[in-house]
């Protein structure tokens, strides 16, 4: 279960920049709890030191990437992530659908 928790994490940022392709559900949510306990440990640090979240800031690109990977996956547009503009509906609805949401397409690939 760690080897698998470390592989989708590394996979993450090996494909920051590749927006093609899918991301399957249990390798998006292991990415979220990385990125959750990685920002817990390191945002005091980096409010002290810069005054926002650096981590954070560097995960933009890659989080879009797979974000965009695991709508693709779910079935919708990558045009999709802008419902994210719409405070709390949308947001809810964006994280039903990478999470929740059925397994979709890569699925099908590890069969």
């Amino acid at each position: 279960m760690l080897k698998t928790f470390l592989n989708a994490y590394q996979d993450f940022w090996v494909r920051a920049i590749d927006f093609s392709g899918l991301t399957s559900r249990s390798d998006w949510w292991q990415v979220q709890l990385a990125n959750l306990i990685i920002s817990f440990l390191t945002l005091p640090i980096f409010l002290k030191t810069f005054g926002f979240n650096a981590y954070g800031v560097i995960c933009i690109i890659p989080q879009l990437a797979i974000d965009i990977r695991r709508i693709r996956d779910f079935g919708k547009d990558w045009k999709w992530i802008f419902i994210n503009f719409i405070p709390i509906f949308g947001w809810i609805l964006w994280f039903i659908w990478l999470g929740f949401g059925k397994q979709g397409i890569a699925k099908q690939k590890f069969i």
